[in-house]
């Protein structure tokens, strides 16, 4: 059985046969730099407190966990919304630092384009839901969401007819 291993900002993939398990990363090197960057730049200190919250405790603790905290929000939301667009968070382990979803096909922005239009809609890029690698093929042949852990993709998906 091939496995192959993704690594993005929050979380790795590790992809093994028909599954995705997502284990959150801790990003402690990222969290301490922020003390050097941070107080110089006002412009950066207030997108990093628009996005992880308004003190310095609570937004180091959410960036610092931030692929927990998708894993979790992801492993919830599917639970309690069984909604069509996102892909099947199937199970959660520690906690929530590691899950396993479905496993899809890789597509192009072509046609997540062609087939899921409301994609290039304003509050889909808002959400930050605006790259190919965010979609897959489902085994069935529909075009799901992935990566749906932010709290802004989860308000969109929320606010959204399903």
């Amino acid at each position: 059985m091939l496995i192959k291993i993704l690594c993005g900002n929050k979380r790795i993939i590790l992809l093994v046969g028909t599954s995705a398990i997502k284990i959150g990363k801790i990003r402690l090197i990222r969290c301490v730099s922020r003390f050097f960057i941070l107080p110089f730049s006002l412009r950066l200190r207030e997108r990093f407190f628009k996005k992880y919250g308004p003190t310095w405790r609570e937004a180091i603790i959410r960036d610092l966990f931030a692929g927990l905290l998708s894993n979790r929000n992801e492993y919830r939301y599917f639970q309690e919304h069984k909604d069509d667009r996102v892909m099947p968070t199937i199970s959660q382990f520690l906690l929530g630092n590691v899950v396993v979803q479905l496993r899809g096909q890789p597509i192009s922005g072509e046609e997540i384009i062609k087939e899921f239009p409301q994609y290039q809609s304003d509050a889909y890029r808002k959400a930050d839901i605006c790259t190919s690698t965010q979609f897959c093929r489902h085994p069935d042949g529909t075009i799901k969401i992935v990566d749906y852990g932010e709290p802004t993709t989860i308000s969109l998906l929320r606010e959204t007819p399903n």
